[in-house]
């Protein structure tokens, strides 16, 4: 079983303009990969994958990479004006009926600021009327995880038994202090009963997650724009991977993508098959096992969404 916990469902139409914005953070991840693409074709790929009202991109990118189950969710960014709590909720409610219709294949969270004063409200509409499973942050867009504001939110989540999907790692113009995983320790010392995914598990700056994931079962970490790494810098990835295992534990690794964000330059697929062949086509001295890369793959997701 393969399942990625980290897929954004854009439900709005994906334009030219649109698509211009995303073009240097593709071609950092294309000089990453050490390959050559132009901006038409970023563009082009982009339009053709972004924008996806009814989640029938999704189910067909799924199809072809093999994924049995996706995570889908929403970021909320309050410093959005346009993006006013009304809009935003629409935003959730498209998502969960996308993941009912798909209710075999998509399972829905939230995406709620928690600065919002309106955020408890929002959070419960999202489990109690729209059935939500889980909560997306986005600390970088400048509010603090530990705050009072949203711890509100968490302890309805832990009550709920819900998950925290929470961006940890460095990002261009964000405030990337608020995404330390270092953030995390007040959180699992005051939730200890609450599941956190932390995204990217801090992406290079792994080791503060990985040290607290050691001492932390419900501590997991998605691979989420680890993929470009994969391709590009085969031997770093795999060096990188087999530290984390060592030191946070093989339990703690799930499968995450952060598409389609990243896919007009790297498919999914490709991401799939690179962590597949790890087994027999790890660099000499670094080893992983079936086992391992199974558990990655879904049998540690299938555990933490209680799929078994």
């Amino acid at each position: 079983m393969i399942i990625d916990v980290h897929y954004h469902l854009n439900l709005g139409d994906s334009s030219p303009e649109n698509a211009k914005h995303m073009v240097p953070e593709l071609f950092r991840v294309a000089k990453i990969m050490g390959i050559e693409i132009s901006e038409d074709v970023i563009i082009q790929r982009c339009c053709d994958l972004y924008g996806d009202g009814d989640g029938k991109k999704l189910i067909n990118l799924m199809n072809n990479a093999g994924i049995d189950v996706t995570v889908v969710c929403h970021v909320d960014n309050a410093n959005n004006e346009l993006l006013t709590p009304v809009i935003n909720q629409l935003i959730n409610k498209g998502i969960s009926d996308i993941a009912k219709t798909y209710q075999n294949r998509l399972i829905a969270f939230a995406g709620v600021d928690p600065r919002r004063p309106e955020a408890l409200d929002m959070l419960k509409q999202c489990f109690e009327e729209f059935g939500m499973k889980g909560l997306k942050y986005h600390p970088d867009n400048g509010f603090d995880p530990t705050s009072p504001e949203s711890y509100q939110l968490l302890e309805y989540l832990e009550k709920k038994n819900g998950i925290l999907l929470t961006h940890t790692g460095p990002l261009t113009r964000t405030r990337s202090k608020f995404s330390n995983p270092l953030l995390l320790s007040d959180i699992l010392m005051d939730f200890p009963k609450l599941k956190i995914i932390a995204a990217h598990m801090g992406s290079i700056n792994w080791r503060p997650w990985g040290a607290l994931a050691a001492f932390h079962p419900n501590l997991y970490g998605d691979l989420a724009m680890w993929g470009p790494y994969a391709y590009g810098k085969f031997e770093l990835f795999c060096r990188e991977l087999r530290d984390i295992i060592d030191y946070a534990g093989v339990e703690q690794v799930l499968f995450g993508s952060d598409s389609p964000v990243f896919d007009p330059v790297l498919p999914i697929k490709d991401f799939i098959d690179i962590l597949k062949n790890l087994p027999k086509q790890a660099p000499n001295g670094i080893q992983f096992t079936k086992e391992e890369i199974d558990a990655i793959l879904g049998g540690n997701a299938s555990k933490l969404l209680n799929l078994d």
